[in-house]
């Protein structure tokens, strides 16, 4: 009778080893799924404030159309905020700065809009590409946007 209980023991023993041990697998899986998760919202996060920053970018040029500094009056000046850096370099937490670019694409070429208007000839525009780009730590974003300013003069096709 002795031999026997020793072994019903021997067998518990290795049934609660190997229980052990699949409970300690599934938990060393779902910890390094949840470090993975953790990871992949970093990623985003990074890359969502990267794209908000770029967009603060052009919205910063943008805003300066029609002011001392207007960066679509032709001058061929490309980065309309070199003198004013510190504008966005708060964005982030100055994590990294944003840098903007604005490109003349078509000087005095036809207007958008109606061929039937009556100003057609007597209202030229010119196209600008408005670019930022923002480059951080965990992510790079870059927007482009058009922009339209109309002038007064011949539209030269």
């Amino acid at each position: 009778m002795n031999a026997q209980r020793f072994h019903q023991r021997g067998v518990a023993l290795a049934a609660a080893l190997v229980i052990l041990t699949v409970v300690a697998l599934i938990s060393i899986y779902a910890a390094s799924g949840g470090a993975l998760g953790l990871r992949m919202a970093k990623n985003m996060q990074d890359a969502f404030d990267s794209f908000q920053a770029a967009e603060a970018g052009v919205a910063a040029v943008v805003s300066l159309a029609g002011v001392g500094t207007d960066p679509f009056d032709g001058d061929g000046e490309s980065d309309p905020l070199a003198d004013d850096d510190e504008l966005l370099d708060e964005l982030n937490d100055g994590a990294a700065a944003v840098d903007t670019e604005v490109v003349l694409k078509l000087r005095a070429a036809v207007c958008p809009r109606s061929e039937t208007a009556s100003s057609t000839d007597l209202i030229a525009c010119d196209h600008y590409r408005v670019e930022a780009e923002h480059v951080g730590d965990g992510a790079r974003s870059r927007v482009a946007q058009g922009v339209v300013k109309s002038v007064i003069g011949n539209a030269t096709l």
